[in-house]
């Protein structure tokens, strides 16, 4: 378990601030049509630093407490990973699926999150920021296509 004034904490969650910034610009970009490979690439290194580091600092490398809060949050979790690692391997038009569909997981977490675990309240304003610019992207985008 981890106690909340630590610095790999703040490193851990911070890197997680920083990849789903990272998802919602990447995402928007992709709405553009043009996934900025490189900078996606670094997006994701990030975001499998802030698991690796979850799984250090977090869970102690332990499967029982991976799930102690729950196994939806785990599967939401390692879904979102599975997603933004496979998007790096696959063609432009999956990958840009595969990107719109890990920021609605990513999102769905990340919003639960801040609202549930006071180690990650710190980052309610910037989660709200980036879910309501991403899915306003979203938005615009498929009404503008229609």
């Amino acid at each position: 378990m981890f106690v909340e004034n630590e610095p790999e904490i703040f490193i851990t969650f911070f890197l997680a601030m920083i990849g789903y910034a990272g998802l919602t610009i990447t995402l928007l970009f992709s709405l553009k049509s043009k996934i900025p490979v490189f900078f996606w690439r670094l997006i994701t290194i990030i975001i499998f630093v802030h698991v690796i580091m979850v799984w250090t600092y977090s869970y102690d490398w332990q499967f029982a407490h991976s799930v102690r809060n729950g196994y939806s949050g785990f599967i939401i979790f390692h879904s979102a990973l599975l997603v933004i690692l496979i998007s790096n391997m696959v063609k432009d038009s999956t990958t840009k699926i595969l990107i719109i569909i890990s920021y609605i997981v990513v999102t769905t977490g990340a919003v639960g999150a801040v609202f549930r675990y006071s180690v990650v309240e710190i980052y309610r304003i910037p989660v709200l920021f980036f879910m309501l610019t991403g899915a306003g992207g979203l938005l615009f985008h498929y009404l503008k296509k229609n």
